[in-house]
């Protein structure tokens, strides 16, 4: 089910297998075997494609959030297919922002990188 899930958030955001493989940092193969289900994401890897497409981690895996008010919460239903496209939606940030965000992210060194860019700030 993750595989077919992976493939229509792709395939809907017009993106390649090449492009979502580097992202991840893993071979071409290694991300279309995602999708046939030969092989699972780490759930790292399921993080940056949730971050990538501006979805939570349960989207991947079909739970569909629902946001009522007044009201008494409802157990999320989990569906096969995605029916509401506004979740295929991809991010409005550019490539290059998503890879300062990731690197940033996945930096252990955070503070570094946060004077790193105010001094080039301050040269302009």
């Amino acid at each position: 089910m993750l595989g077919n899930r992976l493939k229509q958030f792709r395939e809907y955001n017009k993106i390649s297998c090449e492009i979502l493989a580097k992202l991840l940092g893993i071979t071409e193969t290694d991300y279309i075997n995602f999708e046939n289900d030969t092989t699972s994401p780490s759930i790292l890897q399921i993080e940056r494609l949730a971050f990538f497409y501006n979805v939570t981690v349960d989207e991947f895996y079909g739970f569909t959030p629902r946001l009522t008010l007044n009201s008494q919460p409802e157990r999320p239903e989990t569906d096969n297919d995605i029916v509401d496209e506004s979740i295929l939606k991809l991010s409005q940030l550019s490539w290059d922002e998503i890879q300062v965000l990731l690197h940033y992210r996945n930096s252990d060194n955070k503070e570094e990188i946060i004077k790193n860019i105010i001094n080039e700030q301050d040269k302009k």
